[in-house]
Order: structure tokens, then C-alpha cells, then sequence
């Protein structure tokens, strides 16, 4: 159900009042360009037949009046449209066409009667009754504009006589019943099509919706996965100043008449030294508020360093920081470049496991308007047939049980999502190298930017 302060209603309706109000103003922008024209075609047809009076003043007079209603219509029309009420504008629609057949009808007495050439603009207006008005209504329009032509010829003592005549009158009627049978014809077409998009649209947007909320699942789930791995790293983590707490308690209970105050400064250090593990594993695993901030490049891949250091893994591994000094800032999501940072440097981890001198080197560094972090491994690198295939969901070369086949699927999303890319570059038996680029740009620019997206061929090993 649309917005009340929407002029559109539902599209179920017979009539939906945003097209209606449209093609009224429409209407109203055509009548200028008639009126005007009247007034003209009448100053032609004086000049040409070189009178000051006659007919020429009269339809001069008529495009004058046709000007005037058609102002106070402009006028009226943003208070009809305001009120959101589908049948005042019909109502507004109705006393449109009956005006325009007055002046018609108007117009036909002036230019010949029955054959006046202007009686083709009674079947343009049946258009404009097919147009703004339900298919019964738009079939009473045309009988009104009949009416309205013959009630003038009458009073202008123009009625039609004879046979031929009348035949024309008949087959002008017709033509207009057959032109609104027409173009209902075609604007039913048209709004069963604008309701199916309608429906379609929403379908689209739901669907849309599902696929961020099912991303931001395996985002979460991928989070999880990283922390159970780490989880036998954080526990040794906290038992270390644990054991120190205890002794530090232990101390003190065997000279309780001898307080130490250094005790405390120790035991507090320690608190704060579990409270400082438990934080880091809190901002990794929460979800966070997705905002975009100014931080370093190379802070952020600290913090992902932070976090690994859990990983037995990290323990077994080289890791070579090649960091550039002059970086600058960059506008990014933190949370989600912490999480790309940290799925990329665990599967560099796991290609070295069976390396005899496992290597992973970091670099970060400026090139072509980018900041790039580059994640090297001197792993056995990645056969040529999956090189193409690294980033679909749930494509993987690991063991079955030990990777999702998401993780570089969500990084390469989180990435595109920021206004980056994400590629790789390896030969078989000579590693990897993943490479994040992220560009450098103002933050005026990175919604824009971020929104546009990027189109990225790329590779990489897997999940």
C-alpha cells in the first residue's frame, strides 16, 4: 500500500492516480500549445482573407478562452494532485474533456459545420479519454463529445441534412467509439504490464534483501569458523595470565600481614592484559555497524595480525612486514577490511602448512590512484584450472571438513562493496600473491564510488 501523502495508489486500482495525474499535466501542457495555436491560425486566416471581423475574431476569441481555462486548470491541478484522492482527479479529468468539446464544438460551428476540418480533434481526445479515464467512462466521453458537436450544430442551425450528411456524422461517431475501443485496448496492455514490473520490482527488492541478509550469515559464520581455529590460541592466551594471577594470589596468602601494593599493580595488569584478548575476539566476531571511517592501511593490517596471533599457525610461520611508511589514510569499512585481511592471511597460513620454511609477506604500497595490501605465500601457489574459479561460493581445494569455500567469495564481496577490487597472481610450485586495491579518495566521493561498483576478473586458492 503506497505512501498516503503519494498521489499513486494501489496498482490493482482501475485508474493509478500518479499516471493519471501525469497525463493530466500533460494535457494541460498541450493545451497551451492549442490555444496559442488558435489564436494564430486565426490571425493567419485574417491576414490571408484581409477582413478585421468575421469568423477570424471569433476563433481568436475562442483560443483566448481556451488560454484562460486552461490557467485556472494549471492552477488547480497541484491541489487535486495533493490530496492523494484517485476520483477527484478523476472528476479534475471529466471537466477537462468537457471543456475542450465546448470549445470544439465551438470551433466546428465557426470552420464549416459537419465537414470541418478540425472535427479530427474530437478523435485525439478520445485518446485523451482513453488515457485518463476507465474503459466505461472513456466510451461515455465519446458519446458526450458526440452530443456536445450535434447540440452546437443545432443551436448554430448547422444540423446535418441529407443522407451523405448524416453518413458522415455516423462514421465520425464511429471513428471515435472505434479509436476508444483502440487505445483501451492498448492501455490495458500497458497497466497489466506497469503492475506486472510493479510486482516484479518488489519481488526483485525482497529477494535483494534476502541475498544481503543470507550474506551477512556467511560473513558472521566465516567469523565463527576463524575463531574456532583460534580457539585452543585464545585459551592458552588467557591461561598464561591466569597462572600468573594465581601465583601473584598465592603470594599474598602466605604473608597476608605484609600487604604488597605492587601485588596489585601486577594483578591489575593482568586483568587488563585478559581484558585487552577478550576485546580483540569481541571486534572481530561482532558484526559491527558497517560505518565508513579514515584509518591507516597499515594499522588495519596490524589488527587482522592481532587477531592471528592466536593461530598456532602464526607460530610455525615467517611473517615479514613490508610496510610503506608514506600511505596516508584511507576511507574504508574497518570491520570489513579487518575480516578480508584476516580470511586472506589464514589461507596463506594453510598453503605454507607443509612448506619446510613457511613464508608469508605482507606488503602494502601506492601505485595508479590505489592502495594496495598485497599477501604473499611461498606455497605450492595454484593450478592454472582453478585460477577462474577461486572465487565462487563454495568452490574449494581444501580437505573436505577443513574449509567452507566461502571466505574468498565474502572477501571479494566485502572488497567490491567498498569500491575495490580483489585479484591474485600465481604459478604452480612459486605461491600466491592476493592482492586487495583500494582506492584513494575523498570522502565526499566513496558512497558514489562505492555504489558504482567494479567489475573484477580475478583468482585466487580457495575458502
Amino acid at each position: 500500500m503506497p505512501d498516503r501523502a503519494s498521489p499513486e495508489i494501489s496498482p490493482t486500482a482501475p485508474v493509478a492516480a500518479a499516471p493519471l495525474l501525469q497525463q493530466l499535466r500533460w494535457l494541460v501542457s498541450l493545451r497551451w500549445i492549442a490555444g496559442l495555436a488558435t489564436i494564430v491560425g486565426a490571425g493567419v486566416d485574417w491576414a490571408w482573407v484581409g477582413s478585421a471581423g468575421g469568423a477570424a475574431a471569433t476563433i481568436a476569441a475562442v483560443g483566448a478562452v481556451i488560454v484562460a481555462y486552461n490557467l485556472v486548470l494549471a492552477l488547480v491541478l497541484p491541489a487535486v494532485a495533493g490530496s492523494g484522492d484517485s476520483r477527484r482527479l478523476l472528476l479534475f479529468a471529466w471537466a477537462q474533456l468537457l471543456l475542450d468539446f465546448g470549445a470544439l464544438a465551438v470551433l466546428l460551428v465557426l470552420t464549416g459545420g459537419v465537414r470541418s476540418p478540425l472535427i479530427g480533434f474530437f478523435v485525439l481526445h478520445m485518446v485523451f479519454a482513453s488515457l485518463l479515464l476507465p474503459q466505461a467512462m472513456a466510451y461515455a466521453a465519446a458519446g458526450a463529445a458526440m452530443l456536445v458537436s450535434l447540440a452546437a450544430l443545432e443551436l448554430a442551425g448547422l444540423r446535418p441534412r441529407g443522407q451523405a450528411e448524416w453518413l458522415f456524422v455516423i462514421g465520425q461517431g464511429v471513428t471515435l467509439f472505434g479509436v476508444v475501443f483502440v487505445a483501451n485496448h492498448i492501455t490495458r496492455a500497458l497497466r497489466r504490464q506497469r503492475r506486472r514490473l510493479v510486482r516484479q520490482n518488489r519481488k526483485i527488492r525482497r529477494m535483494s534483501r534476502q541475498v544481503r541478509r543470507q550474506h551477512r550469515l556467511m560473513s558472521q559464520h566465516e567469523k565463527m569458523v576463524a575463531l574456532g581455529q583460534m580457539a585452543s590460541g585464545v585459551a592458552h592466551e588467557i591461561a598464561n595470565p591466569l597462572a600468573s594471577m594465581d601465583g601473584l594470589l598465592q603470594l599474598a596468602q602466605r604473608n597476608p600481614d605484609r600487604p604488597r601494593p605492587e601485588l596489585i599493580q601486577k594483578l591489575r595488569e593482568q586483568v587488563a592484559r585478559i581484558g585487552q584478548i577478550v576485546q580483540q575476539m569481541r571486534s572481530f566476531a561482532h558484526p559491527g555497524d558497517a560505518q565508513w571511517q579514515t584509518v591507516s592501511p597499515n594499522d588495519a593490517v596490524e589488527q587482522a595480525l592481532a587477531v592471528l596471533r592466536f593461530d598456532k599457525r602464526m607460530k610455525q610461520a615467517r611473517v615479514i612486514r613490508e610496510f610503506a611508511p608514506d600511505l596516508g589514510l584511507v576511507l574504508l569499512i574497518p570491520h570489513a577490511l579487518q575480516q578480508v585481511l584476516v580470511n586472506l592471511i589464514a589461507n596463506a597460513l594453510d598453503a605454507t602448512e607443509a612448506t619446510v620454511d613457511p613464508t608469508v609477506t605482507i606488503r602494502t604500497l601506492r601505485r595508479d590512484g590505489h592502495v594496495l595490501v598485497e599477501i604473499s605465500d611461498n606455497g605450492p601457489g595454484i593450478a592454472r584450472e582453478h585460477l577462474k574459479r577461486v572465487f565462487e561460493p563454495f568452490f574449494t581445494t581444501k580437505p573436505v571438513g577443513k574449509g567452507t569455500g566461502l571466505g574468498l567469495s565474502i572477501s571479494y564481496s566485502l572488497v567490491q562493496k567498498q569500491g575495490g577490487r580483489l585479484t591474485v597472481r600465481s604459478e604452480p610450485g612459486s605461491g600466491a600473491t592476493f592482492v586487495v586495491h583500494l582506492p584513494d579518495r575523498s570522502e565526499s566521493s566513496h558512497i558514489r564510488e562505492a555504489d558504482a561498483g567494479t567489475t573484477v576478473i580475478s583468482g585466487n586458492s580457495s575458502g
